[in-house]
C-alpha cells in the first residue's frame, strides 16, 4: 500500500497501526497538502454487501458529529476493492499506550481523560450515535493531554452485520458492557459502561476480567463481581470509585442515566478530589422527625389497695396543666434552637465562590499572584514537556478562565517543562520529502529554505543544513536548508521564426537548444500556408535551454483539416498557480497523447510572477501533468473530442 494513491487524492505514505477490522495509514491530502490518517478495511468485511452498506451509512453519520474530543472524519471512499476511511490524522499515542507505558494513571489525570471521553458521547448520543466500542485503543491522547475518541459509528455497522470474524469477538470483549456480551438492546449506558471499565484500567493498570477466551470474559462481565479498584490501588479516592461502580453496574438502571448525569460527579470530584458520593435513592418522607416524650394523661391513686384512674382531685389536674406546660414550653425551645442552628451551620458552611483569572502562559509566580489576589490557591497537578510553552509557564488549567470555583478548590495547573531535547537528523543528500518526515518524527520544523544550483548533487535534494547533522537541540527547533536547483541553467536566445516556413523555423528552434511544444493553425488572407504566424515567446528574449515554444502556423484563407473531423486538434488554456515566496521555479507541463510524452512548457519563474496560463492542444483524451522543479505537483484528464 506504500506509495498508493487512493482515490487519485490520497498518498499512503506508512502504516501506523492495525485492528480487528482495518489497518491504519498516514497518508498525505495531494488536494490540501496536509496529512491525513486512511483506514482502510481488512477485504474479510468488504466481501459482504450488505456490510457495505451499512459501513458507509454509519461513517456518513459519524462524519456529522464535529466536537474537539472526537477524531474528524473528513471522506468516505472506494477505490477498486479497497474501502476506506479518511480521518483527521493526529499526533499522540492511543490510551492504551499511555497505560502501558506509566502502568497506572494518577486519579486526576484519569479524571480528566474520562471527563473529555464524556463530552464526546454527550455530543454524539444528543445526535443518536452510539459508539458500541470504547476501549483505551480507541482513545488517543495528544501530546497536549486533549483525548480524541475514534471510530464513531464503524462498531455499528460490524455488529449489525452478519460478517463473522473467527477467533476475534468483535467490540473487544474486556470492555463489553453485559447487554452487549448477551446480545441485548443496546443504548447510551452501554457506551458509558464501556467507559468505567476504561477508567478501571487507568487507575489499576489492569483490566477487571480476564479469561481463556472471549466467551468465558463475556461471562464474566454477565454474572460475576470484579474486585473493587480501590483494592488494587490504595491510594484511589473514594468518590472516583464510586463513580467508576456506578458506571459498571452490571443492570443498567444503576448506572448512569446520561453522559451528562457521569460528566457532572467528574466534574464535582476533579474540583475536589475528597468529595463523595450518596446513590441511595430517598423516599419523599425520609425527613427527619423530632421525638417528644409523652406526657402522663392518668393520676393513678390508691384508694383501699384498688387503682382509680377516673376520680382526680383539682390538685392533681393543676400539676398536670403544669407540666403540659413546661413540656411545651421545652418543645418551643428545641424548635427555636434547632432553627437557630441550621442558620448558623449555613452561614459557617457557606463557601465563596469568584472568578477564576485566565493564567495559561504566565508563570507559577505570576499565577500564583493572580490567583491570590482572587483568594484561590494553585495546585500544580503535573509538569510535562511542551513545544510552544517555555519552562515553568502554565499549559492548562482546571476550571478554566471565566468560570466560577470556590475559594476553598484549588486551581489546578499543569506546568510546562519546557520542549524536550531530540538529535538533529541528517538530511544531507535526502530529498525535500524525505527531509520534512524526519524532521517530523524528530519533532522539529523546516526553517528557511535556499535553492543553489549545484552539479553534484540532484534537483529537489538537500545540499546542507544549519544546525548540522547529531546535535542536541529543543522540540520545535527550525532546521534551515539549503535544496539544490539542479545544474545552473544555460541560456539562449530565442530566434525570430514569424514569416519562415515551419520546416525552417522548427529547425532554428532546435539548432537554439529550444524546444517545438506544439503548432496550431490560423486562418490567414496574407501569410502564405505553411508560414509561421505568431510564436509564444519573444524573438530575442534570453531563455533557459530546453525551453518550449508554440508556433502559429498559417493555414492560409480556409482552416486546413489535417484529419477527421472526430479528430479535430483542439485547445484549451490551462491556468497554473505558483506557489508563494517561490524563487527560480522551473515549472514544467507535459502532455501524454496517444501514448506519447511531450514537454508543452518549460521555464523558471518567481512566485510573485502571478499565475500562468499555458495553452495545451492535443486530439481525443490528453493527460496533463504540471511539475514544479520537475517534481509532479497535479495532473488532469483533458477530451478534446467533447469540444465537437
Amino acid at each position: 500500500m506504500i506509495g498508493k494513491v487512493l482515490g487519485n487524492r490520497y498518498e499512503i505514505v506508512e502504516k501506523i497501526g492495525s485492528g480487528g477490522m482495518s489497518y491504519v495509514y498516514k497518508a498525505r491530502c495531494r488536494l490540501l497538502n496536509r496529512y491525513v490518517a486512511v483506514k482502510v478495511l481488512r477485504p474479510e468485511f468488504t466481501a459482504d454487501e450488505e456490510f457495505v452498506k451499512k459501513f458507509r451509512r454509519e461513517s456518513r453519520a459519524a462524519a456529522s458529529l464535529s466536537h474537539q474530543n472526537i477524531v474528524s472524519i473528513y471522506d468516505v471512499g472506494i477505490d477498486g476493492d479497497i474501502y476506506y476511511i479518511v480521518m483527521e490524522y493526529v499526533e499522540g499515542k492511543t490510551l492504551k499506550q499511555v497505560i502501558k507505558e506509566k502502568q497506572r494513571l494518577m486519579p486526576g489525570e484519569t479524571a480528566e481523560i474520562a471527563k473529555q471521553v464524556c463530552k464526546a458521547l454527550e455530543h454524539a448520543h444528543k445526535n443518536h450515535i452510539i459508539h458500541r466500542d470504547i476501549k483505551p485503543h480507541n482513545i488517543l491522547i495528544t501530546k497536549d493531554g486533549t483525548a480524541k475518541v475514534t471510530d464513531f459509528g464503524i462498531a455499528r455497522a460490524v455488529t449489525d452485520s452478519t460478517v463473522t470474524n473467527t477467533g476475534n469477538v468483535i467490540g473487544s470483549v474486556h470492555y463489553f458492557s453485559p447487554e452487549q456480551a448477551r446480545g441485548g438492546y443496546i443504548d447510551e449506558k452501554s457506551d458509558l459502561y464501556s467507559l468505567g471499565i476504561v477508567m478501571y484500567e487507568m487507575v489499576t493498570g489492569k483490566v477487571p476480567f480476564e479469561g481463556e477466551s472471549p466467551i468465558s470474559i463475556a461471562l464474566k462481565h454477565l454474572q460475576e463481581p470484579f474486585v473493587p479498584p480501590g483494592e488494587l490501588a490504595a491510594d484511589l479516592p473514594r468518590g472516583l470509585e464510586q463513580i467508576i461502580i456506578k458506571a459498571t453496574k452490571k443492570e443498567t438502571a444503576e448506572r448512569y442515566n446520561s453522559a451528562r448525569e457521569m460528566l457532572q460527579d467528574l466534574n464535582a470530584f476533579i474540583n475536589n478530589h475528597a468529595a463523595v458520593f450518596d446513590y441511595q435513592v430517598l423516599n419523599n418522607d425520609d425527613s427527619p422527625t423530632i421525638v417528644i416524650p409523652a406526657v402522663d394523661q392518668n393520676k393513678i391513686n390508691k384508694d383501699n389497695g384498688e387503682m382509680k384512674m377516673d376520680n382526680m382531685t383539682v390538685k392533681a389536674k393543676k400539676k398536670r396543666r403544669k407540666k403540659m406546660l413546661i413540656g411545651l414550653t421545652i418543645v418551643a425551645t428545641l424548635v427555636l434552637a434547632t432553627l437557630a442552628g441550621m442558620y448558623l451551620v449555613k452561614e459557617l458552611l457557606y463557601v465563596k465562590a469568584v472568578e477564576v483569572p485566565d493564567i495559561v502562559g504566565d508563570t507559577v509566580e505570576e499565577a500564583t499572584e493572580k490567583l491570590a489576589s482572587r483568594g484561590l490557591d494553585i495546585d500544580i497537578n503535573e509538569r510535562r514537556h511542551h513545544i510552544e510553552f517555555p519552562e515553568g509557564t502554565i499549559i492548562s488549567q482546571y476550571p478554566k478562565a471565566g468560570e466560577k470555583n470556590k475559594v476553598t478548590n484549588p486551581v489546578l495547573v499543569i506546568v510546562s517543562r519546557g520542549p524536550e531535547k531530540t538529535e538533529v537528523p541528517d538530511l544531507i543528500n535526502k530529498s525535500s520529502y524525505e527531509a520534512q518526515l524526519l524532521l517530523q518524527e524528530a519533532g522539529l520544523k523546516e526553517g528557511e529554505v535556499e535553492l543553489r544550483y549545484s552539479e553534484q548533487f540532484v534537483i529537489g535534494f538537500i545540499m546542507d543544513q544549519n544546525p548540522r547533522p547529531g546535535l542536541s537541540v529543543d522540540q520545535g527547533t527550525a532546521i534551515d536548508l539549503v535544496v539544490s536547483a539542479g545544474e545552473e541553467p544555460v541560456e539562449t536566445r530565442v530566434p525570430d521564426v514569424i514569416g519562415l516556413k515551419f520546416d525552417t523555423a522548427k529547425k532554428l528552434i532546435e539548432n537554439a537548444g529550444l524546444i517545438l511544444g506544439s503548432h496550431y493553425y490560423q486562418e490567414s488572407a496574407i501569410v502564405p500556408e505553411g508560414y509561421v504566424i505568431s510564436q509564444s515567446i519573444e524573438p530575442e528574449s534570453l531563455v533557459e535551454e530546453g525551453t518550449s515554444l508554440v508556433l502559429g502556423v498559417s493555414s492560409g484563407s480556409e482552416i486546413v483539416e489535417e484529419s477527421p473531423p472526430s479528430q479535430v486538434e483542439g485547445s484549451e488554456l490551462l491556468k497554473i498557480d505558483l506557489p508563494e515566496n517561490a524563487e527560480n521555479i522551473k515549472v514544467t507541463v507535459k502532455k501524454y497523447e496517444s501514448g506519447v510524452e511531450e514537454t508543452v512548457y518549460q521555464r523558471r519563474h518567481d512566485g510573485d510572477e502571478g499565475p500562468l496560463y499555458v495553452e495545451v492542444r492535443g486530439r481525443g483524451i490528453v493527460r496533463v501533468v504540471v511539475l514544479f522543479n520537475d517534481i509532479p505537483q497535479n495532473e488532469r484528464t483533458i477530451d478534446f473530442s467533447k469540444e465537437e
